[in-house]
């Protein structure tokens, strides 16, 4: 179920000031008695992405992470619809589409108890109905030709992100994905949390090519290393390795580059040294390096999807900070797609 956003709620977001265009007083968002069969006509429109935001951190919860994940869509909101709509970016190409409606399943994750039997299993369940909650939305907005941005939550979604968009593009075999992040979220098929989102997919035939760029030496365990050393398609980069960046990164986009194959394009917001985010670290790419991966990603491939999970952020100040950032990456993305 999707929670829509209208035209009336961004007042609450936009700041106007006399002499500029915000982002949020160009955006479309579908009217009041409108459904997703919809979008096609603002595709038609001129439209090409939508914005979708996940507040839920019960993927994290079920993979032990810092919870805060739920409130990163709302700290984007606030600094994206302020940014300027000008030559460089036309906030009439995006579409803000909403929220998955997670209230229901967020709440019953954060009222299990923690010390009863089971938790973990109970916390696996409720992710996967975070799944079921997200996949046809996002199948649906892959079908009518627009590309998923979505924002919030943990990276147990990177698993209905691709079954989406693998559906709704009628891939049987699946899509690449290149993800930048700390930990390779490939472990084992033991119930659904944010550590093995791109293993499911794999195991079930909606993730084709995988390389995850950046890997933390300390950080990732070696049965799920050596898991994907013997996966097909499946590669990996230290970051302890990488002693050039865009050499390193040029040869991952050139592993999972195909142009009849739509690759997603994950960056967990962890990559990013001292990020608030649900495994926060001092050590890690900078925002600027970030923001060369998703500009390098979206010129060179054929993108499927943006997708930015795990901000936290834990107060106002370190809200400001995640909005801000995700509005870099998320404008940085739209600029460099080709027509």
């Amino acid at each position: 179920m999707l929670k829509f956003f209208h035209q009336i709620d961004l007042k609450a977001y936009v700041s106007i000031r006399k002499g500029e265009i915000k982002v949020g007083e160009r955006i479309k968002t579908l009217r009041k008695n409108e459904t997703l069969k919809a979008l096609t006509g603002y595709v038609d429109r001129g439209a090409r992405f939508a914005l979708v935001g996940i507040p839920e951190s019960v993927g994290v919860m079920a993979n032990m992470g810092r919870t805060g994940t739920e409130v990163a869509w709302e700290a984007f909101l606030q600094s994206f619809l302020n940014v300027q709509s000008n030559r460089f970016l036309d906030g009439s190409r995006i579409v803000l589409l909403g929220e998955i409606d997670t209230k229901d399943v967020q709440a019953r994750a954060e009222n299990l108890d923690v010390n009863a039997p089971y938790y973990s299993q109970k916390l696996h369940i409720l992710c996967a109905e975070v799944d079921e909650l997200v996949s046809p939305i996002i199948e649906a907005v892959v079908e009518a030709g627009l590309i998923p941005i979505v924002i919030g939550g943990g990276q147990n979604n990177a698993y209905p992100l691709l079954m989406g968009t693998a559906q709704g593009l009628g891939r049987k075999r699946g899509i690449h994905a290149i993800n930048m992040d700390a930990h390779a979220d490939f472990r084992a098929l033991e119930g659904r949390h944010s550590g093995n989102g791109f293993s499911y997919a794999k195991e079930r035939g909606y993730l084709h090519k995988y390389f995850a760029f950046g890997l933390h030496q300390s950080h990732n365990a070696e049965n799920m290393l050596l898991t994907m050393d013997s996966s097909r398609n499946v590669k990996y980069q230290f970051m302890e390795e990488i002693t050039y960046l865009d050499k390193h990164l040029m040869a991952a986009i050139e592993y999972v580059y195909d142009e009849h194959i739509p690759c997603g394009i994950e960056l967990d917001m962890d990559a990013i040294r001292m990020m608030p985010s649900s495994a926060v670290s001092p050590s890690g790419f900078s925002l600027e390096q970030a923001r060369h991966f998703v500009r390098k990603c979206a010129r060179s491939l054929k993108p499927a999807y943006l997708h930015l999970p795990e901000a936290a952020p834990g107060s106002p100040e370190e809200a400001l900070i995640v909005g801000k950032s995700l509005s870099y990456l998320v404008t940085d993305f739209i600029k460099n797609i080709g027509e």
